[in-house]
């Protein structure tokens, strides 16, 4: 193995740790000025990973689980000495270090082969302690401030790591952050967006790298079309057609990029719901009006990804990938209830954000490698692991994952407990992605 790489071997977190230099890394951020006789960086933060599968946040109950992996006694008050802004910058540091881990293969579906890597680029948020208001200032309120963290991830599926997050606060929208991606991609690959990163100057810096994007259409802009420049109108376009349409468009007024539009009909049930959430939605700036919910009926690709390459279908299964974020970001929200995890009236900002980035690191450097190790042997036998089941199981062993006692007999019991029920009805996301 190559010293510039990580591999998940059996688990093990201090892989992680030796790789990301972490010694090098506090000295930087001042967190230590000498070797450390009781309290070292590594045991600060894995028995603060302890303490989050416990939800039991004192200071107290933090030293005697540091002082368990030291086999020395450590008090309250010294961790709360180490509780600072350096010790913050320090899980910053380690959190962007984790997203150089090199993974096996994760996803290498047919409908992904055509390209060199696959992007998903979608966004969650999470409820923090109203302390942090001013940092990561929640949604508007007349009644109460709120806070309220916005994670921009980027996962890439082929490999099945995280690429990048960005966090700030609620309020800060998807498009400012649209185009982060041109940082990171080449010549082949591909981008799959979420509608909030729907800005048509991105979409065409991604093709003047010889890359490639998917997206849903947002409503209300312009399609033309690329003979006559005429306005495109969707309803009209579909009348009495029971297929989907697939057609080289412009796209914006203004821009006018090239694209492919693939528009497909929903079963109506589907549509219904579509139309009862948009009729509950209490937004005052949303445009449901009555084109709005007939235009329901259909889901509306873009991508410039060529008809040699990706069907129609291929073009709506290539988009359920999104699924697989959404299920990680549902698995962290069980984990990260940091509004709920200390008492306000015990908690502040350094403490807070602290919180927040350590759980954040563990999901990556911990939870997430373990379920691809796990998937990776019940995949041969043609079983599919679910996620969220993953995350719970770790919670629940925290004490033996951070001691590495036995690593293989915890895969073989997550091989056990933590595959998807059997459903003849559907299939889940894992299989949507491996059989595409």
């Amino acid at each position: 193995m190559q010293k510039s790489q990580i591999q998940f071997i059996e688990g093990k977190i201090s892989t992680f740790f030796k790789f990301a230099n972490i010694q090098k890394l506090a000295k930087k951020n001042k967190v230590i000025q000498r070797k450390p006789k009781k309290i070292t960086p590594k045991n600060f933060i894995i028995s603060h990973w302890e303490l989050l599968s416990k939800n039991s946040f004192s200071y107290d109950n933090w030293a005697v689980q540091l002082g368990l992996l030291s086999n020395q006694k450590v008090s309250g008050q010294a961790i709360w000495k180490r509780m600072n802004k350096e010790m913050v910058s320090l899980i910053k540091d380690l959190l962007n270090k984790s997203f150089e881990q090199k993974l096996d293969k994760f996803i290498d579906s047919q409908i992904f082969k055509p390209f060199n890597q696959v992007y998903i680029q979608d966004a969650t948020h999470f409820s923090l302690p109203t302390v942090l208001e001013t940092k990561f200032a929640g949604s508007f309120s007349r009644y109460r401030k709120t806070a309220t963290a916005k994670i921009q991830a980027t996962f890439n599926i082929k490999k099945g790591a995280f690429s990048s997050f960005k966090v700030n606060s609620f309020r800060d929208n998807d498009q400012s952050d649209s185009p982060r991606i041109i940082e990171q991609i080449e010549e082949s690959d591909l981008v799959i967006r979420d509608l909030g990163y729907f800005v048509i100057s991105a979409f065409k810096k991604i093709c003047s790298n010889n890359a490639f994007f998917l997206s849903r259409l947002k409503p209300n802009v312009a399609i033309l079309s690329p003979l006559t420049l005429e306005p495109i109108d969707i309803l009209s376009m579909m009348k009495n057609k029971k297929e989907g349409v697939d057609i080289p468009v412009l796209l914006g007024k203004k821009e006018q990029m090239a694209c492919r539009l693939v528009v497909l009909p929903v079963p109506e049930k589907v549509a219904n719901e579509r139309r009862r959430k948009a009729k509950a939605d209490r937004n005052k700036q949303a445009n449901h009006g009555k084109k709005y919910l007939q235009i329901l009926s259909y889901t509306i690709y873009i991508t410039n990804v060529d008809k040699k390459v990706w069907s129609a279908n291929d073009v709506a299964k290539a988009y359920q990938s999104r699924w697989y974020i959404e299920i990680l970001f549902k698995s962290w929200k069980s984990h990260l209830q940091i509004k709920n995890v200390i008492p306000e009236k015990y908690i502040n900002e350094i403490r807070a954000e602290y919180l927040f980035y350590s759980s954040l690191l563990m999901i990556n450097v911990l939870v997430h490698p373990f379920f691809l190790k796990v998937s990776e042997r019940t995949s041969k036998e043609n079983k599919y692991v679910s996620i969220i089941k993953i995350c719970d199981f770790v919670s629940k062993n925290m004490s033996a994952f951070l001691r590495e006692n036995n690593m293989e007999a915890l895969i073989d019991s997550a091989r056990y407990f933590c595959l998807y029920d059997s459903r003849n009805d559907r299939i889940n996301s894992i299989q949507l992605l491996l059989l595409s």
